[in-house]
């Protein structure tokens, strides 16, 4: 049994990436909006997604385009009091995933209750950002100096908008990981923002996990979902839930209830 079922209550899970609107800091953040104004939004999302009977939520700063390769003291400031308010009175289990720093990730999850933290962790990869330098035993070790063990680390492969310096195979980057990293689970990318991974890609990465639950990290949808839980753990899901299916629109959660409903008859 996986640790999906302690947190979530069930061992196939679906958990939908929220993104947070464009905070102080980000060059898309529109000047005089108040943190009682971003409240609110995050509230009514989540609000949405639990009413929804959506299983998780991992909130992030995917709106703080372009991203940085390690977050400044605001965003992890901003985030922590966002989500802490924002999520009282909720019980939807939820996650952080920070573009790209993952070790304010696992300090705000300390900070704010999380349960995973969803991130790269390991590696490093070029590309839009620059260089992207992961080193997972930095990562284990602060998670352990800061008392935050009992938060789980969601290992992201083949991450957007960069590619590995080391061309291996999807097979050896999974083994050397799970040798290596020591991940609580995995999710995989698409090979280009807006692709699913294939079937085959996943049944690879769930074969040689060594019991870490597999999650497709884009593409979930309501024709595909019933072979995705076939031979992974579950799915992230973003755009098919948004109002209009926009991106970076709100949750319309007559679409999350639709969705689970499909979910549902397949787990």
């Amino acid at each position: 049994m996986s640790w999906f079922k302690d947190v979530f209550g069930k061992d196939k899970v679906m958990i939908a990436s929220m993104y947070l609107p464009p905070l102080p800091g980000s060059p898309k953040y529109r000047q005089g909006t108040s943190l009682a104004e971003i409240i609110e939004y995050t509230r009514n999302e989540l609000q949405h997604l639990q009413d929804g009977g959506m299983d998780g939520v991992s909130i992030g700063n995917q709106q703080n385009w372009p991203y940085e390769v390690g977050v400044g003291a605001e965003t992890s400031a901003i985030m922590t009091r966002v989500i802490t308010e924002a999520m009282q009175g909720l019980s939807i289990p939820f996650g952080i995933s920070i573009f790209w720093d993952d070790l304010a990730g696992i300090a705000i999850a300390k900070a704010t209750g999380a349960k995973f933290v969803r991130g790269v962790f390991r590696g490093t990869y070029v590309g839009e950002m620059g260089t992207m330098n992961m080193n997972s035993a930095e990562m284990l070790r602060f998670r352990k100096t800061i008392d935050a063990e009992d938060i789980k680390l969601i290992f992201m492969l083949r991450p957007i908008l960069a590619k590995s310096v080391v061309d291996r195979s999807l097979l050896a980057e999974v083994k050397d990981c799970v040798w290596g990293s020591k991940p609580d689970g995995f999710t995989l990318c698409g090979p280009i923002p807006g692709e699913a991974p294939t079937l085959d890609e996943l049944e690879t990465v769930k074969s040689n996990s060594k019991g870490a639950p597999v999650l497709m990290n884009n593409g979930a949808n309501p024709d595909n979902i019933g072979d995705v839980l076939k031979v992974c753990d579950g799915a992230v899901v973003a755009t098919h839930l948004r109002k209009d299916r926009v991106s970076s629109n709100p949750f319309d959660a007559d679409k999350v209830r639709e969705f689970m409903a499909v979910v549902d008859k397949h787990r």
